[in-house]
């Protein structure tokens, strides 16, 4: 092809440089591709918008992914028979071009040839073609969106994602489960919690109803609360468990790693890890507001905005806040939150990217500490009690939070098979948190003994993570390489005073009593740790069939508690080894089969009646799995079975009954299933999970026990669809979610299974505005979960939503 020069096109040039390998094009279709860009008005096809200049940054790379971030940049029709361009790279395209001399651009080198059809339509053939054959056709909708497991998703179907991996690689060939919901997910539901944004995800149980105060919840059957299982864009956010929860409204996706994590991640608990991933800069320029009103008096406003602040693209913004007055089902209890969170994202070059981070969150509202057995799952001579039953007092209790996260995310690109990255997150909370709990009921079964206590938490992390990837080709194989080193330091302090209240009359509350105080703290202490890990990952790929991944870590970790009232100090120095091997195998079909074997640890603190400290709790984890993903079809499936054990659980020391002693054993076996589907207007997704959980090893005749809140089955199912016809604009969903029975810590109630149906009707009024009413347990159901205490699950519940997008 005759290169076209400067002159010729009114171009600026694309930058020459070599570009690595890439995975071969993604998107092969038996029959032709056919691209289009939806927008708002019909573009008159004429000669003009062909020779319009437009600004494009487009990354070097397949030349599939690139031909069809083109299309959509340019808002033109491009077809093309796939097999033209398979295994072809481009060298992308930055600068000012028309759309003809940008495609010309993009094809320079290849034996093709640019067919235009109309302003808006345009045809790649082979050089040697002269038949005009009009090529079959198939539709892909929306905005296309090369996916990155960094970035945004269109519709439900994740393919990408870095949480299983540390690096961007197929979720197909990933050999550990992992469960992705995208932000179209989380805007339809409505999701106000990260419960919430899960609750369709199998095998993962919310602990509790309580969305306000903690992000507590259990993964295959192992309560990851009080674990740090929480992760932003990679990296661990290593807070304390009341010291925040999560904002789904800043999020791009969230994602569930399940099983032992420990290689990449560290201390973690064996049920899994969760990874939130930031809404991140964008070079397109997007703005939305939101209004929303709602049950509980509920009223918020929340905007997204984000764009590119040079001409050229090289520095992006975004910005999501988000300012909400609520109260909630429970009553005296507030949901009030203000949120806004700030990333700019440098980028000089395609080899180096710096993204700068930050967030605030004050939370204003009560902890909902739970309600007796008797009266919600069991039988009470007064009746059910009222689930908006509140146990504290409206003048003294509190949950008062506000904490900051500051970091950044660097990439460098070495050379071409090698990259450097470096992700550090600073986290900083305090809480002011005054609370009245439960004790027991009298012999009426009306009046509810009561006690209190007022606490201030002040928790700061700091977390660094260093990686090397190096991406190499040796024959037939492909090779993904990573080492790194991470280092967290934690510092946590607590000063607690107890008190006292009188009973409340739970079938007549009357408020008012006085909260009697001590003058001297019940507690005071400082605890802080250090933890260093390494590891080293190898991610191998033979003939385009097998995938084999193998890691390994090690970990070095110190903590130290000092208790301020008695002047006494422990600590812990300890160090621990964790791996995992899996073995994929990629059917031509879309199949692929996979069998992983992984470990896990958590440091635990204290010492047995002998003085020795505590050994770290291990978890073990053998799975095999199956999923289906075609290349390029907007649907998956992926099922799981596993055998997940832990090990040094701490029970009574029979001896000495005042300490521990770690000979208790848990194991969870079990299987999962999840289908998703984004076709054109219609969206699905379904989930089961069967969970046998127990404790196999105790020393205090708890055998056979389950894990509180972790029930035995679970599933569920959700649909939307968008008309586009007679009823064009007008969108509805549904979804029904079953949870079966459960039990408490003592394994002596247990809390009936139930269902819940939840539903939305959404509108569009215009491209730019859009009304969504969302209504949650829809039919009104009653129903309660327990585990220290019973708390209600919330009554049916509606929100309205006015979005503006421009």
């Amino acid at each position: 092809m005759k290169k076209t020069t400067q002159s010729e096109t009114n171009t600026i040039p694309a930058l020459q440089k070599p570009i690595s390998k890439k995975l071969k094009a993604a998107f092969l279709l038996s029959a032709s591709l056919i691209i289009s860009y939806p927008y708002s008005s019909v573009v008159q096809a004429d000669t003009q918008q062909s020779q319009q200049v437009q600004v494009f940054n487009i990354a070097s790379g397949d030349l599939s992914r690139v031909l069809r971030q083109f299309a959509s940049k340019a808002k033109i029709t491009l077809s093309f028979d796939p097999a033209l361009v398979s295994g072809k790279q481009s060298r992308g395209l930055k600068g000012q071009y028309s759309i003809e001399a940008g495609l010309q651009q993009l094809l320079e080198g290849q034996s093709l040839q640019v067919i235009t059809i109309d302003g808006e339509s345009y045809r790649i053939e082979n050089r040697s073609s002269s038949n005009e054959v009009e090529l079959p056709k198939v539709s892909v909708s929306g905005d296309y969106i090369d996916e990155t497991g960094l970035g945004p998703v269109s519709g439900y179907v994740a393919k990408r994602s870095i949480t299983a991996a540390k690096a961007d690689i197929p979720l197909i060939e990933t050999p550990q489960a992992v469960n992705v919901v995208t932000a179209d997910e989380i805007e339809i539901h409505n999701a106000e919690s990260l419960n919430q944004v899960l609750q369709y995800t199998p095998g993962v149980v919310p602990m509790g109803a309580d969305n306000t105060t903690s992000d507590g919840m259990i993964i295959r059957g192992f309560n990851v609360t009080g674990s740090s299982p929480i992760y932003l864009n990679g990296s661990k956010l290593p807070r304390n468990t009341f010291s925040g929860v999560s904002e789904p409204y800043a999020m791009e996706r969230i994602e569930v790693l399940k099983g032992p994590a420990s290689v990449l991640y560290g201390n973690a608990a064996p049920g899994g890890i969760v990874n939130m991933v930031s809404k991140l800069p964008e070079t397109e320029t997007k703005r939305e507001l939101k209004v929303q009103a709602g049950s509980f008096d509920r009223r918020q406003l929340a905007g997204d905005f984000t764009g590119a602040l040079t001409d050229d693209g090289s520095l992006s913004y975004r910005f999501t806040g988000l300012y909400r007055d609520s109260d909630t089902m429970t009553d005296h209890v507030p949901d009030d939150r203000k949120f806004g969170q700030f990333s700019l994202r440098w980028q000089p070059s395609e080899d180096t990217s710096l993204t700068l981070l930050a967030n605030y969150q004050h939370n204003e509202t009560v902890f909902v500490y739970g309600l007796p057995s008797q009266g919600t799952v069991e039988h009470n001579i007064n009746g059910h009690i009222d689930r908006d039953l509140f146990v504290g007092e409206p003048d003294f209790n509190k949950f008062d939070t506000r904490n900051q996260t500051l970091g950044y995310l660097f990439s460098h690109h070495i050379n071409d098979a090698l990259t450097f990255r470096q992700n550090v997150i600073y986290y900083n909370a305090e809480t002011d948190y005054n609370d009245i709990y439960i004790g027991s009921l009298d012999s009426s079964q009306r009046l509810l003994s009561r006690g209190a206590y007022i606490r201030h938490d002040e928790n700061r992390t700091f977390t660094i993570d260093n990686q090397f990837e190096a991406k190499w080709d040796w024959g037939n194989t492909e090779h993904t390489t990573l080492v790194g080193m991470d280092y967290e330091k934690n510092q946590f302090e607590r000063i607690q005073y107890s008190g006292n209240v009188a009973a409340l009359d739970i079938y007549n509350p009357v408020y008012g009593s006085t909260v009697l105080m001590s003058n001297s703290p019940a507690r005071s202490t400082a605890e802080s740790s250090k933890k260093l890990g390494l590891y080293a990952q190898e991610h191998l790929k033979i003939a385009d069939k097998w995938v084999i991944m193998l890691g390994g870590r090690y970990d070095n970790f110190k903590s130290d508690t000092d208790n301020k009232l008695t002047g006494t100090s422990s600590n812990n120095d300890d160090h621990a080894y964790t791996g995992r091997a899996g073995l994929v195998y990629l059917f031509d079909n879309g199949f692929a089969s996979y069998v992983s074997y992984s470990e896990s640890f958590e440091p635990v603190l204290g010492q047995g009646a002998s003085g020795v400290s505590f050994k770290p709790t291990e978890g073990q984890q053998y799975e095999a799995g199956l999923r289906f993903q075609p290349e390029g079809a907007p649907y998956s499936v992926s099922a799981s079975v596993y055998k997940l054990t832990q090990k040094n659980v701490s029970t009574t020391d029979l001896v000495n009954p005042k300490f521990l002693v770690q000979e208790g054993e848990v194991e969870s076996k079990g299987f999962e299933l999840e289908a998703k589907a984004s076709l054109n207007q219609w969206n699905f997704t379904a989930a089961y999970a069967y969970i046998d959980n127990e404790v196999t090893k105790s020393n205090n005749g708890s055998e056979g026990n389950r894990t509180n809140n972790v029930p035995r089955n679970m599933a569920s199912f959700w649909t939307d669809y968008q008309f586009v016809n007679v009823l064009k604009g007008l969108g509805a969903g549904a979804g029904i979610r079953y949870i079966g029975e459960t039990y408490n810590i003592a394994n002596t109630v247990e809390a009936p299974g139930y269902t819940v149906v939840d539903a939305v009707v959404n509108y569009s009024l215009s491209p730019e505005w859009k009304l969504a009413l969302n209504i949650n347990n829809l039919f009104d159901k009653r129903y309660a979960t327990c585990s220290y205490a019973c708390f209600y699950g919330v009554e049916r519940s509606a929100t309205l939503t006015a979005s503006y997008n421009w």
